[in-house]
Formats: structure tokens, sequence, C-alpha cells
């Protein structure tokens, strides 16, 4: 009788990593489907914060968080007429 405990015992156990080893890849085959999309981020020219790009606000070749950061931005630099 112990012989036999034995191998059902390891007929078990292989039949466990036979079910472990297919759960794994078809995991591995899911994540591999799943793509992560990639996003170009740029850095805010006022505080250095980074963000998406389709997020910023663009002017003069330069990106702003906010609209706050632009008119900051504007304050600071001198005017032509000066």
């Amino acid at each position: 009788m112990g012989l036999k405990t034995i191998f059902f015992g390891l007929a078990i156990w292989g039949i466990y990593l036979i079910v472990r080893h297919f759960a794994r890849m078809r995991s591995e085959q899911q994540t591999a489907k799943r793509q992560v999309k990639s996003v170009e981020s740029v850095k805010c020219d006022q505080c250095g914060l980074h963000l998406p790009k389709d997020e910023a606000i663009h002017e003069d070749g330069l990106y702003y968080c906010n609209k706050d950061h632009l008119l900051a931005a504007k304050s600071d630099k001198p005017s032509d007429n000066e």
C-alpha cells in the first residue's frame, strides 16, 4: 500500500506542475498582448513639472503646465518696448 500511495502522490504532483506551467504560459501570453501606450512628455518651463505633451500649453517653443505659469513667464520676460 505504501508504494501505491507514493505513486499516487507523484501523479498528483506531476499534474499540479503541468497545470501550473500552462497557467503561467497563458498569463505571460495575456501580458504580452497588452501593449503599453507610450506618451511623450514635456517639461514646464516655469516649474519643471513633467506632463504629457498633449496636456501642455505650447507657446514660443516652450511648454507650460497651466495658464498661470504661461502668464508668469510672459510677465518675467522684458518687453521689446522698454
